[in-house]
């Protein structure tokens, strides 16, 4: 069955979210009815040539690859959407008919796309109830939080804006991620200098970790492991230690990086994997993360995020 059979546009919330939630293709795109993306973007600027990166999918391996040769060696600033796109993108929502939207915008430590969705959002207060949440999460927990409420909300679980508002931000209490960086120069470069100051990217073989604390903001986890193996096992324990054996949705974040397979592997047996209503167990995601998050994370980053459901 297809997951998105059972929308009825105007009949349920519609729920909008920034690019920083990295979801994978089945998730985005115009034919995934009550999902909207708000893309953000990425310009570089090499050799005095400017070119803008919209934040959606890689064409091609070509493409991926020339993105980050961009962001490797010339200057990079990212775009937050401002209220106007925000505006555009609600108008024509609730002109198909859908008045009530929820929106999921990466965390407001880390970006202004919350600020500009909550400008939007009171300037048609008279047409619609739109409800912001604060995730306080980026990369692959926003991705479990917006892949979440959307299965929940074709389900019909919601009965307006403010009750999935209410049910993401819950969920949001209880997520820990956990991403190993090779280097931390594109993170210098974004002005993010504190958190990187004496984790020694790249010195020694170390390979930084970093997560999220519940205000959502990154914080560092480990510089002491080294090499891949030991990388992956410690992110692994982190993860686990702070789950603490609940049940658990995973999520493996990525970009341009060979350690996918080997942290799927790393995962396999560590956590209780939460079942669905027919009793299955959710499958592990591995997505690609967006052009926005790349841009300051560099190529190499690999790590997981863990949602409790219970």
């Amino acid at each position: 069955m297809n997951m998105h059979e059972n929308f009825v546009p105007g009949n349920k919330i519609t729920i909008v979210h920034d690019s920083g939630s990295s979801l994978p293709p089945e998730y985005r795109g115009d034919s995934v009815d009550g999902l909207v993306e708000v893309p953000l973007s990425v310009i570089t600027k090499t050799n005095n040539e400017e070119e803008v990166w919209i934040d959606q999918s890689f064409s091609s391996d070509a493409e991926r690859a020339r993105f980050v040769s961009s962001i490797d060696s010339g200057d990079i600033t990212t775009s937050q959407p401002n209220p106007g796109v925000y505006k555009k993108i609600f108008d024509q929502i609730i002109k198909s008919g859908t008045t009530e939207i929820a929106v999921v915008p990466m965390s407001e430590k880390l970006s202004s796309s919350i600020q500009s969705a909550r400008i939007a959002a009171d300037e048609l207060k008279k047409y619609a109830n739109i409800v912001v949440a604060d995730c306080k999460t980026v990369s692959v927990g926003q991705l479990m939080l917006v892949t979440q409420a959307y299965m929940e909300n074709i389900k019909g679980e919601f009965s307006n804006a403010k009750e999935l508002v209410d049910r993401v931000e819950d969920l949001s209490k209880n997520i820990v991620v956990a991403q190993a960086f090779p280097s931390l120069k594109n993170f210098i470069r974004g002005g993010r200098i504190g958190l990187a100051k004496g984790m020694l990217a790249g010195v020694l073989g170390i390979i930084p970790i970093i997560g999220m604390d519940k205000e959502g903001q990154f914080i560092p986890i480990d510089r002491k492991e080294r090499g891949w193996r030991n990388t992956r096992e410690a992110i692994v324990n982190y993860v686990s230690k702070e789950i603490g054996g609940r049940a658990v949705r995973l999520s493996i974040a990525h970009f341009a990086s060979d350690q996918v397979d080997n942290m799927r592997a790393a995962v396999e047996g560590r956590f209780t994997i939460a079942k669905d209503d027919e009793g299955k167990e959710y499958p592990i995601i591995a997505a690609e993360q967006s052009k926005v998050l790349s841009a300051h994370s560099g190529p190499g980053v690999v790590g997981i995020g863990a949602m409790v459901l219970e």
